[in-house]
C-alpha cells in the first residue's frame, strides 16, 4: 500500500495559504497531509471556508462518513473483468446459465451500456476547493499527488455511491455527489493535522456488491 505526497501553493476565496496535500510512502494506501499551524472549524462546505486560519482553538470534531461494502479505484477502472461479482444480478445469470452462455453476454453487455455512462459524470465539487474539472475516469485516471489523489479516490467513492454500495446514501446522482462533497470536505478539513490520514478502510474499499440492476436490463 502507499501514501501520496504533494505540496503546492492555491489560493482559495480570500484566503491565500500553503497546503501540504498528500504524501507517499511505502506502508499504505492512504490519503494523507502534512502538519500545518491550523486547522478548519467544521466538517462543511461553509465551515471550511470560514475558518480560523490562525488558531487551533475552538476546533470542532469532524468525522468521516461511515462508508463500507465499496470497491476501490482499482476495482472501477477494470470493472468488466469481474461483473459477475460486483452487480448481484449478473452474478444471479452467470449462475444461472453459464459463464459462456448468451444470456449472459447480453446481460453484460446491457449493463455496459448502462454503467458506461456514469464514468462521464462530472465529479462536481465547490469551486472555491478545487482548481480541476474531472470527470468519474478522468479521476479514476489521474492517480498521482494532490488533488490529483483526492479525485482518484472521489471516482469510487462516487461510483459506490451511484451504484447503492455504501448504505449510508442512496443510489443516484445527487447522493452519489453528496458523498463526495462529504468526503472531501472532511479530508479539506483536517489535512493540515499531523498524521492526519484516510485509509481504504475507511473509504469502504472491501470489495462489496450491489443489488443494483439496470432497468433496461431487468
Amino acid at each position: 500500500m502507499n501514501e501520496f505526497d504533494k505540496s503546492f501553493k492555491k489560493d482559495v476565496s480570500a484566503v491565500n495559504k500553503r497546503r501540504n496535500f498528500l504524501k507517499k510512502s511505502a506502508t499504505g494506501a492512504v490519503i494523507v497531509s502534512l502538519p500545518a499551524k491550523s486547522v478548519w472549524g467544521a466538517c462543511s462546505v461553509s465551515g471550511a471556508l470560514s475558518g480560523n486560519l490562525s488558531t487551533n482553538a475552538d476546533r470542532h470534531t469532524c468525522t468521516m462518513p461511515n462508508l463500507y461494502g465499496g470497491r476501490s479505484p482499482g476495482n472501477w477502472k477494470d470493472y468488466k473483468n469481474n461483473m459477475h461479482s460486483t452487480f448481484n444480478a449478473l452474478g444471479d445469470v452467470k449462475s444461472s446459465y453459464g459463464k459462456n452462455s448468451t444470456e449472459y453476454a447480453n446481460a453484460k453487455t446491457c449493463f455496459i451500456n448502462a454503467i458506461d455512462p456514469v464514468y462521464q459524470h462530472q465529479l462536481t465539487l465547490p469551486s472555491e476547493f478545487s482548481p480541476l474539472n474531472m470527470t468519474v475516469q478522468s479521476g479514476l485516471d489521474s492517480n498521482g499527488g494532490g488533488y490529483n489523489n483526492i479525485y482518484f479516490h472521489l471516482a469510487a467513492v462516487y461510483l459506490n455511491t451511484y451504484f447503492g454500495f455504501y448504505s449510508t446514501y442512496g443510489s443516484g446522482e445527487a447522493e452519489a455527489i453528496q458523498a463526495i462533497t462529504d468526503v472531501f470536505s472532511y479530508w479539506y478539513v483536517n489535512k493540515d493535522v499531523a498524521g492526519f490520514s484516510i485509509s481504504d478502510s475507511e473509504l469502504g474499499y472491501n470489495d462489496g456488491s450491489t443489488d443494483w440492476d439496470a432497468a433496461s436490463c431487468s
